[in-house]
């Protein structure tokens, strides 16, 4: 797998987990994460999966245009000669899951599984399932 290649399983929902008609579309731009472009328009569970692997991709704290609630915490502590590798693999999983806290479309992530590559890399596999339906993200996130 290319370390930068977003890999995305979609599940459909059934009817009764169908978003109810008065849920918005989502809809946003497709973004090729390898050759960092966007390449036309995605919606509806792929639009949020790709969401979900940004909000991974992205320091919080680090940029003005996002607010404090944006972002994952990993790279905040990725690379900190002075923590040890066990506090690391202890404390990723809520870190991963805070990023989530407040995206209304999150309903929940499971089978989280992550391996530390380097000081500023991590990869990631984990099953999400939001309100438009279920997605296994699969990447290598990794501070800009």
């Amino acid at each position: 797998m290319d370390e930068e290649e977003l890999l995305l399983e979609i599940t459909e929902l059934s009817e009764e987990d169908a978003p109810l008609e008065e849920e918005p579309v989502y809809r946003t731009y497709r973004m090729d994460f390898k050759n960092k472009r966007i390449i036309g328009m995605v919606d509806g569970v792929e639009a949020a999966a790709q969401a979900i692997f940004k909000a991974l991709q992205t320091r919080r704290f680090a940029y003005l245009i996002y607010d404090d609630q944006y972002g994952c915490d990993v790279f905040n502590k990725i690379g900190n000669l002075n923590l040890t590798q066990s506090y690391l693999e202890a404390d990723l999983p809520s870190m991963i899951e805070d990023t989530f806290l407040n995206e209304e479309m999150v309903r929940g992530i499971n089978d989280l599984e992550f391996n530390i590559i380097s000081g500023d890399s991590v990869a990631i596999q984990l099953a999400v399932s939001t309100i438009y339906g279920d997605a296994t993200i699969e990447g290598v996130i990794e501070d800009a």
